[in-house]
């Protein structure tokens, strides 16, 4: 496919797919144009990499599937003086497009193959507001937390703890709920209140693989 095809395909996206899903917002709708998502997944997946799923890029890891992130980020709100932590977004397409929107982006991931990887895309791309962070999804990166926004790029079995102990005043956390046994979860907010209670809010159903660290346990995988 040239090069125009996927710019045709990434607009196509966005008005086809994003848009009639109530992806509105203007800042992230550019955000979504301006990233090339080919370029995060191999040669042989290019041609199929805007389609609206999950896109396999090794280690039984997977891209998020477009809509479900938009989503996440449009209800986020973000602005240029926030900074995110990217959980999980294997060649770093998620922390690319966070990367239009918002001040600084911390992109960890417990594959040091996938996280180099991100980096090459990241470096050609000239983003140089992503710090890549090599860790566990499930204990977050500590050293640069409060976080404003906290995205998860998959499935969760039960609200990461951890994860949301390091959200900002106000901050909000974001994932795909799946419950044990379910094959379909919800798009899933979390925040924190000002008297300390946990706030839940979905935003819509969907389906994707568990997060490594982050799977009901005695579990390995939930494939989609």
């Amino acid at each position: 496919m040239s090069l125009q095809n996927f710019e045709k395909a990434r607009e196509a996206m966005v008005v086809s797919q994003l848009q009639p899903s109530g992806v509105v917002d203007e800042k992230v709708n550019s955000a979504y144009l301006s990233i090339p998502r080919e370029m995060f997944v191999s040669e042989a997946l290019r041609g199929v990499s805007y389609l609206d799923d999950d896109l396999p890029v090794g280690e039984g890891r997977f891209l998020l599937e477009p809509l479900i992130l938009a989503k996440m980020v449009q209800d986020a709100n973000l602005e240029k003086t926030s900074k995110v932590l990217d959980v999980a977004g294997g060649t770093g397409y998620s922390a690319a497009i966070l990367s239009q929107l918002v001040g600084e982006v911390y992109a960890l991931d417990p594959s040091d193959k996938l996280l180099h990887a991100a980096r090459l895309n990241w470096e050609k791309l000239g983003l140089t507001n992503i710090s890549a962070v090599l860790g566990r999804a499930q204990d977050g990166y500590v050293k640069a937390a409060k976080y404003d926004a906290i995205f998860i790029n998959g499935a969760v079995a039960e609200p990461p703890k951890e994860l949301i102990g390091q959200l900002a005043l106000h901050g909000k956390l974001y994932c795909v709920l799946v419950k044990d046994g379910d094959t379909t979860g919800e798009i899933t907010r979390y925040s924190v209140s000002d008297s300390g209670s946990l706030l839940q809010f979905a935003l819509g159903d969907a389906a994707t693989a568990y997060v490594p660290g982050l799977m009901p346990q005695g579990k390995f995988e939930f494939q989609k």
